[in-house]
């Protein structure tokens, strides 16, 4: 006969201590869940890259916990930093899908059949892929399975595919042992990135009743699950009377799905399973906010979303937001440090001149070193400290700078300032306009005034002097060789001409006939010479011809006169001078045109002696006739001219 020990073993006071400790978390939590109020908000993944534009991704459940599906941009008001609240400019809703895993603990209990045929494991996959199946093909979903052996699926995109994995996944219920690990490794599963970091995550935990030894570690899910925000929904397969009859192991599954937001149904066998779509239809749809920032500042800003509803308001928690402002940065591009004005000369016109250029481009750029591209308000354009020019709308990348007012060398200093939207200011670097003017350019006749002629020009008026000259002396000596001829041309004329035909001519006695004179000079050596004499009557001594041959012929032709008298009015021989052998001298005429005069008087062919003093006219040349030894003095006898003489 076995009889009962009334002393309990060590064993049993361990267990019941565990178990009495997870009642007490349980309780907690549910004193916990009824203080709370399950409406909230959330934001998600804040994105400044366009500021002053923010976006982010906003979660909102009314007090039910249920999703807000039905909000417009006039429900939603931000507040940054507690100041007052700013209206959004635009609101979207997006569904970046679930990741959806499939977690199976095996155990023979899946086996038993229900009424209708088929066993459980049977109804509860069959159930699962009619909802695979109304899926659509482009669902942004992705579907994994997990068993008590291990990953079976992986984020599979297509929920046809899945379905056909899942139809012909075909496990050993009867010798499956049910423990942890299909759980465990779906939480692990949970935890890894997906491509669309906003993607939600749900689990369908398909179990039995876990074992006293299971309970313990049902906390630690919990918390885990929580943490990653990931709902599981658990599906326990046992009788209908286990939460009565079994508290201590379907608490744990029910405190698993109620705190990590899931929800708990028991299977029997006979109760119709859940709509999957309706543990997602109402979270499938997320929020993106964008709104203009009143932020004008660097640093960490907090961030609160409000939602107006017909019974009150709901705000998120507050979010920090790090930002970082810097005033524009313009630069300048390729700055004309050296501008080089000359003159144009009109070419009709060279007393119509202009400076070019008139005018220089300063380009420039700028840029957002803060990350934050935004509108320009305002550029302006400073020379020597003053507003030259300004721009007050697109595009912002040039100025023209008028350089009409600088026509002599000189520095121009100058920088841009630009100014965004925020009211931030900032300038270039100071440059410096290295202004060159050229000369102005004088007209011929001005700089030849100002004897600032360039000297290509003194050249040409060199040459055109050169020119003028040669040319001057080319028209003199023409016209002197031209006058030359006519004179030439002239005495023919004259020989010809009655008028100016020669006279002949009587002289006196005692000046013609045989050559004699009243005192005899035989047996004398005289010596006699002509000095010319200029129209004053003085004597020219250095010129003095020494009559030092027998017989001279007076003449402009060098070749047939010994005294060559240049003279156009001379004959080629005009005069003939001789000595007698008594030492007297006779001068001749030799039909000349101007004739020969004696002491004023004409003479003939005949001759006539001269004397001592004589005055000689050949023409218009003058001589005196000297003897060196005279053998007497007299004055000089004017013989006049008898016209009526008989020649």
């Amino acid at each position: 006969m076995n009889f009962i020990k009334k002393n309990k073993s060590p064993k049993f006071w361990i267990t019941s201590l565990i178990i009495t400790i997870m009642a007490g978390l349980l309780v907690v939590h549910a004193v916990k869940a009824q203080d709370e109020d399950p409406s909230r908000a959330i934001i998600h993944a804040v994105n400044s890259e366009k500021f002053p534009q923010i976006s982010f991704f906003l979660e909102a459940y009314n007090e039910n916990g249920l999703a807000l599906s039905n909000l417009s941009e006039a429900d939603i008001s931000i507040i940054e930093n507690e100041q007052e609240p700013i209206s959004i400019d635009l609101l979207l809703r997006n569904e970046p899908g679930y990741q959806f895993i499939l977690a199976y603990n095996l155990s023979p209990a899946l086996a038993t059949n229900i009424t209708g045929g088929g066993s459980r494991y049977q109804a509860i996959t069959e159930h699962i892929i009619q909802w695979l199946n109304s899926r659509p093909a482009n669902t942004p979903d992705d579907f994994s399975m997990v068993t008590d052996t291990g990953l079976q699926q992986i984020r599979d995109e297509s929920p046809r595919e899945f379905a056909q994995q899942l139809m012909a996944y075909q496990p050993d219920l009867m010798n499956s042992q049910p423990n942890l690990t299909s759980l465990l490794q779906a939480l692990d599963l949970a935890t890894d990135p997906t491509i669309n970091p906003l993607m939600k995550r749900a689990i369908l935990y398909i179990t039995t009743q876990p074992t006293i030894s299971n309970v313990s570690a049902f906390p630690g899910f919990i918390e885990r699950a929580v943490q990653q925000k990931v709902p599981v929904y658990v599906w326990m397969v046992g009788p209908a009377s286990a939460r009565s009859s079994n508290p201590s192991v379907v608490e744990p599954l029910i405190g698993l799905a109620e705190e990590t937001g899931g929800q708990f149904f028991l299977f029997s066998g006979q109760e119709e399973l859940p709509d999957i779509e309706e543990y997602f239809r109402a979270n499938r749809y997320i929020y993106q906010v964008t709104y203009t920032s009143g932020i004008r500042k660097s640093g960490t800003h907090r961030l609160t979303a409000v939602i107006q509803q017909d019974n009150g308001s709901i705000s998120s928690e507050m979010e920090k937001v790090n930002l970082t402002m810097e005033a524009p940065n313009p630069i300048l591009i390729n700055p004309p440090l050296l501008v080089a004005r000359d003159w144009v000369v009109d070419a009709k016109d060279a007393r119509i001149r202009d400076l070019e250029p008139d005018q220089v481009d300063i380009n420039y750029l700028y840029e957002f070193l803060d990350g934050h591209p935004r509108e320009l308000v305002s550029a302006r354009l400073y020379v020597e400290g003053e507003v030259a020019q300004e721009i007050t709308r697109a595009p912002f990348d040039t100025f023209r700078l008028d350089l009409t007012p600088y026509e002599g060398d000189q520095e121009i200093l100058f920088f841009v300032e630009i100014e965004d939207s925020f009211g931030m200011k900032a300038r270039t670097q100071p440059a410096v306009i290295d202004v060159t003017v050229a000369p102005v350019p004088l007209t011929f006749w001005e700089g030849l005034l100002r004897l600032e002629l360039t000297p290509e020009r003194w050249i040409i008026l060199a040459s055109v002097l050169i020119a003028g000259t040669v040319l001057v002396t080319a028209i003199f000596l023409v016209g002197k060789r031209q006058a030359f001829w006519r004179e030439q041309a002239a005495k023919r004329q004259r020989k010809i001409d009655p008028v100016t035909q020669p006279v002949k001519i009587k002289q006196a006695d005692h000046r013609s006939g045989n050559g004699t004179s009243g005192r005899s000079s035989i047996g004398k050596q005289v010596e006699a010479m002509l000095i010319p004499l200029d129209e004053r009557y003085e004597p020219n001594r250095k010129k003095t011809v020494v009559l030092d041959r027998k017989e001279w012929i007076i003449g402009c032709d060098p070749i047939q006169a010994r005294l060559v008298i240049a003279n156009a009015a001379l004959d080629d021989v005009h005069a003939r001078l001789s000595r007698t052998e008594q030492g007297d001298y006779w001068l001749r005429d030799q039909n000349s045109i101007a004739g020969t005069w004696v002491n004023f008087a004409p003479i003939t062919t005949k001759g006539v002696k001269l004397r001592h003093g004589d005055l000689i006219h050949f023409a218009k040349a003058l001589y005196r006739f000297e003897i060196s030894h005279p053998t007497e003095d007299r004055e000089i006898q004017i013989i006049t001219y008898n016209q009526n003489y008989d020649s």
